[in-house]
């Protein structure tokens, strides 16, 4: 198919617009003829990250809204919504731990790849909470090791543990 702007070229890029109304366009343009488009002033270059990065915010956002909407608790002890949780993002009381425990926990899964949430704490606390952070994933690591029969593997992240144990130990002990 030959470009539809210069007519030349074989074209190689295929643009479709969709208007409001929902009818379609579809315009094929050689890599010359798109590429003197990107200088035309008041017309974007066609960037293929910014496009994928939208549409895959788009997709992550119809997800995220139909999450909300399959998820309808109220907290007993206060009555908060998990509508009004989502729109302020603040929980009323500590039954409402219990009450949107699961996506809560959803949200820790996507957020920082654990259920367990270590936070930001003054001082020495933040060193210790990310060596307990550490060696839960060691143990993991390390049952992994032991389910693939991987059993050097598993005693060097078995040390590594230790290590960090140690270290958490002589830590409280000042």
């Amino acid at each position: 198919m030959l470009c539809e702007e210069c007519g030349k070229y074989e074209a190689t890029v295929h643009i479709q617009t969709i208007a409001p109304d929902g009818s379609t366009a579809t315009r094929s343009l050689c890599q010359r003829c798109v590429n003197k488009m990107r200088m035309m002033p008041g017309v974007h270059a066609l960037d293929i990250g910014e496009f994928l990065g939208a549409l895959f915010e788009r997709i992550h956002q119809s997800k995220l809204e139909k999450d909300s909407d399959r998820f309808e608790a109220t907290c007993p002890m206060c009555g908060l919504s998990y509508a009004d949780y989502k729109k302020d993002q603040r929980l009323g009381c500590a039954e409402c731990y219990k009450a949107f425990r699961e996506p809560i926990e959803e949200a820790l899964v996507k957020r920082n790849d654990s259920a367990i949430y270590v936070g930001r704490a003054p001082g020495g606390e933040q060193q210790l909470n990310g060596d307990i952070y550490q060696i839960k994933k060691l143990r993991e690591e390390m049952q992994r090791a032991v389910n693939e029969e991987k059993f050097e593997t598993a005693a060097a992240i078995r040390d590594e543990i230790r290590a960090l144990e140690d270290k958490i130990g002589a830590r409280k002990e000042a």
